[in-house]
């Protein structure tokens, strides 16, 4: 279990550093700076809330295998967000916020649904989990 906590507070800090570089590349006149900018927002808060779930990792109650499966879903989720947001910035995929009205063509199409297929279920799951545990005493 604090092996599991500390892996956690790591990924938080590791993702803290790649938003840092994604920041620094938002900043020099790199093509699609905006995606850049996204990238490392998106980063920021990543780092962050992984953190948080580190540092809670102690007083959730779950049980071994509901511990395994989110830091499964924890992982794959963290690091298909930031491929996400690498091949957003590299193939200038549009978003809703960053182009709006603008829809992906050719190759973005099923990176993006690729990518959105696996983050999206393991964020809910991860978060499901990280609710479960965070119950009273029942």
């Amino acid at each position: 279990m604090p092996d599991e906590r500390r892996s956690l507070l790591r990924l938080g800090a590791l993702l803290l550093l790649i938003a840092a570089a994604m920041g620094i590349a938002a900043s020099i006149p790199l093509p699609n700076g905006a995606r850049w900018m996204t990238a490392h927002v998106t980063a920021v808060m990543l780092g962050m809330l992984i953190m948080v779930q580190g540092l809670v990792w102690r007083d959730l109650r779950l049980s071994d295998g509901q511990r395994r499966w989110m830091i499964r879903f924890v992982y794959l989720s963290v690091w298909s967000s930031v491929a996400l947001g690498v091949a957003a910035a590299l193939m200038d995929i549009p978003g809703p916020v960053t182009s709006p009205g603008v829809s992906p063509t050719g190759l973005q199409i099923p990176i993006l649904a690729a990518l959105l297929a696996i983050i999206v279920p393991t964020t809910i799951g991860s978060w499901v989990l990280l609710w479960m545990g965070l119950r009273g005493k029942d």
